[in-house]
């Protein structure tokens, strides 16, 4: 029985799924509110975008490849979308099309210049993040726009079995992107990319096209996010995603991604969504300023880094 154990606490994601519980069991007693179903349901709503990215952001990170720009990406899809509906009349299932694509071609642009110009991928991420926040406050005029479709507003508003549509979405999508890791040839492709891109090349792999593919997805992630957040808020914000990149990326590596490739898993990933989700729920219960969330991804992210280096460092991957 010892030794069962052993196995279970070697696989990352069952320690953070007992943290995640303890957290929940002090937060109980922090909060009389923290356990009620409203406060719940307030809190899987509000991490559903940042779950929808990190799946994506989680394969892009196992690859050894990582996008600053989602949040703002979010932002400039999410505006995209109201803008054709608003300015340009388009039927809102036209409107979602054209957002999504906008979305997934930033992610293009990403995947063009760290892997066709060799640009060091936090240097094109980070200004396409500039850019992009950029465009958005140029296309919407620095103004928030809202009043849409009925219809539209279902995707971001609307309940299947009395669960939200965007937690049914992000479910969808775990799930999707797990079975595929984990079972389908496709899957295992990040996974050589990221553990030694020279020996992938060598195989055979097109891991130029692979790392293309991903920034891509990850593009198409925020894009999907931007039009469920417009959804759901009936408003597009230039603002809206702001700080997003930080959350997601502490998030997957609290779930097990290495900013160096090679490692992760979509359910690690979606846990360290969860995990942070309940800490800034537990911030603003207890009447903390939501200035303060900010420092606590922060020190969250450089934790789970340290954490990450020195496991490395104790394993002898890395040497000093």
């Amino acid at each position: 029985m010892n030794e069962n154990i052993k196995k279970l606490l070697k696989i990352r994601e069952i320690p953070l799924f007992i943290f995640i519980i303890i957290v929940a069991i002090l937060g109980s007693f922090i909060s009389p509110y923290f356990l009620l179903s409203a406060n719940f349901s307030a809190v899987f709503l509000g991490l559903s975008l940042d779950a929808i990215i990190v799946i994506a952001m989680c394969m892009l990170l196992i690859s050894g490849g990582f996008d600053l720009s989602v949040g703002a990406n979010l932002a400039f899809s999410g505006m995209v979308c109201a803008i054709c509906m608003a300015n340009f009349g388009m039927p809102w299932p036209l409107a979602c099309i054209v957002a999504i694509s906008c979305g997934t071609m930033v992610g293009v642009a990403n995947g063009l210049m760290v892997t066709r110009f060799y640009v060091n991928p936090l240097i094109a991420t980070l200004g396409m993040l500039t850019i992009v926040r950029s465009l958005v406050l140029i296309i919407s005029g620095d103004r928030a726009m809202s009043s849409f479709p009925k219809a539209f507003q279902l995707i971001g508003q609307g309940k299947i079995f009395g669960i939200p549509n965007p937690i049914w979405i992000f479910i969808l999508f775990v799930i999707l992107a797990e079975f595929v890791l984990r079972t389908m040839k496709m899957g295992r492709l990040p996974f050589f990319v990221g553990s030694n891109p020279q020996a992938a090349e060598l195989s055979g792999l097109r891991v130029k096209r692979i790392q293309f593919i991903l920034y891509a997805l990850c593009g198409c992630a925020a894009g999907i996010a931007g039009v469920v957040s417009t959804a759901r808020l009936n408003a597009a914000f230039p603002l809206a995603g702001n700080g997003a990149e930080l959350r997601i990326i502490a998030a997957a590596v609290i779930g097990g991604c290495s900013l160096s490739g090679g490692q992760g898993s979509i359910i690690g990933a979606f846990l360290g969504v969860v995990l942070m989700a309940i800490i800034n729920n537990l911030l603003i219960l207890t009447g903390v300023p939501v200035y303060y969330q900010g420092l606590v991804a922060g020190l969250v992210l450089i934790g789970a880094v340290g954490f990450d280096e020195y496991s490395k460092r104790r394993r002898g991957e890395i040497r000093s």
